[in-house]
């Protein structure tokens, strides 16, 4: 019986695949290379996929700096006739969600070098082997993280495309199913061009423009806030790691030379985590602030136009916005507090192990781990704020700001 158990163990085991680093990377890579992007360098390409997702990126960026030129153009003109105020305030929350994407693509694109760096040296920590992996807990962090990542982008997918295929919908009810009325053509978003795109054509490629355009936003977006969440999540997996290894080791035991490896060890180790972590706030540093000020922005408009009262199916869009809007705050600062509880977790470590008989100089040397552990790691974005899930009661003080005020100007 006993060596039969042992067969099927060796059997699951090998049914069983170590988890290698770009699983935790697939969504954010699926995003990117939906725009011709790739946010750094992999092992293996060929030049002319490369070529192709170059010309793929160009012509995504053109069509969608085209649409949010359209877009800001209504906005001036409504603005300065003083017509179609509801409608403009309604645009001006899709142009920061525009401006918020095509920020974060263009500047990820530029920190392609440092991305491909922190990736390698995230490569090079990460075990190989799948005996290796389990005292990390992968599966756990990844599963956790993948449940994340599929509800924020499964959100902001159905918030998109309900916008996108909205006025398709409702042509093919009213006009071919129930024939309630005269269909008005309408686009997804208010936009102005010299020309009258209601008619022939025009109406068609302005519709499909519009949802490329809303789609490629979106996706470096999602791209780049799950990329960052990705960094974190395999950063925060490491720093619980050390902290259970340091817990575990039994000081005094051994000659005092390899106690001394072991806090040599447990130091490096530390400094490459604290460096990645200072590397991730250098890369996404912009993104973050852009993503905080835009939702404060976003909050603060969507919820004006849901207190002066719209059409139920406005109104179901406008909520579906305020949610993601909601969700992409909430998980960010989450994965933030996540990595202040473990790298926290250092010092914790360091003065529950097993100390007591060890050599007065390693009890000496603990007290400068136990102090910088005592700095946390952060998510920053850039200098102006550490994110934390603090931010969140922030962020949601400064859009009620903006709202009464903007409410205040609508009324008088």
């Amino acid at each position: 019986m006993s060596a039969k158990k042992d067969t099927q163990s060796a059997r699951e085991q090998k049914k069983q695949k170590a988890i290698p680093l770009e699983s935790f990377l697939k969504y954010a890579n699926a995003f990117y290379l939906s725009i011709g992007m790739q946010a750094y360098d992999h092992k293996y390409s060929q030049k002319w996929k490369d070529v192709l997702l170059h010309w793929t990126f160009i012509a995504q960026m053109v069509n969608l700096n085209a649409v949010l030129f359209s877009e800001v153009i209504y906005v001036f003109l409504a603005i300065g006739k003083g017509s179609n105020f509801l409608e403009a305030t309604m645009n001006l929350s899709f142009i920061g969600f525009v401006i918020v994407g095509d920020l974060k693509i263009w500047y990820i694109s530029r920190q392609k070098k440092r991305l491909t760096k922190v990736v390698s040296r995230l490569g090079e920590l990460h075990p190989k082997r799948l005996d290796q992996q389990e005292p990390y807990d992968m599966e756990v962090h990844l599963s956790g993280y993948s449940r994340y990542s599929k509800f924020y982008f499964g959100m902001h997918l159905v918030l998109i495309w309900t916008y996108n295929l909205y006025w398709a919908v409702y042509y093919l009810v009213c006009d071919f199913w129930l024939g309630i009325r005269q269909f008005e053509r309408m686009l997804p978003y208010y936009c102005w061009v010299p020309w009258d795109w209601s008619t022939g054509f025009s109406y068609y490629f302005m519709y499909i423009s519009q949802n490329i355009g809303g789609q490629a936003c979106l996706s470096g977006q999602l791209a780049a806030d799950m990329l960052m969440c990705a960094l974190v999540t395999l950063v925060v997996m490491h720093f619980i790691r050390l902290s259970a290894h340091i817990e575990c080791h039994v000081a005094g035991i051994a000659p005092y030379q390899r106690d001394l490896e072991f806090l040599q060890s447990t130091v490096a180790y530390h400094q490459r985590l604290i460096q990645l972590c200072q590397d991730i706030n250098d890369i996404f540093g912009v993104s973050l602030l852009s993503n905080f000020v835009s939702s404060s922005f976003i909050i603060c408009f969507v919820g004006f136009q849901m207190t002066i009262g719209s059409k139920i199916d406005n109104l179901v869009m406008l909520v579906l916005f305020l949610f993601c809007a909601m969700v992409q705050v909430f998980m960010i600062a989450t994965h933030a507090q996540r990595l202040v509880d473990a790298s926290e977790q250092i010092g914790q470590a360091v003065y529950n192990h097993d100390w007591f008989q060890a050599d007065l100089r390693y009890r000496k040397m603990l007290i400068l781990i136990v102090k910088r552990a005592q700095q946390p790691s952060r998510l920053k974005a850039t200098r102006f704020l550490n994110v934390s899930l603090v931010t969140v009661t922030d962020l949601l003080q400064l859009s009620y700001k903006f709202f009464a005020l903007l409410r205040t100007m609508y009324v008088n």
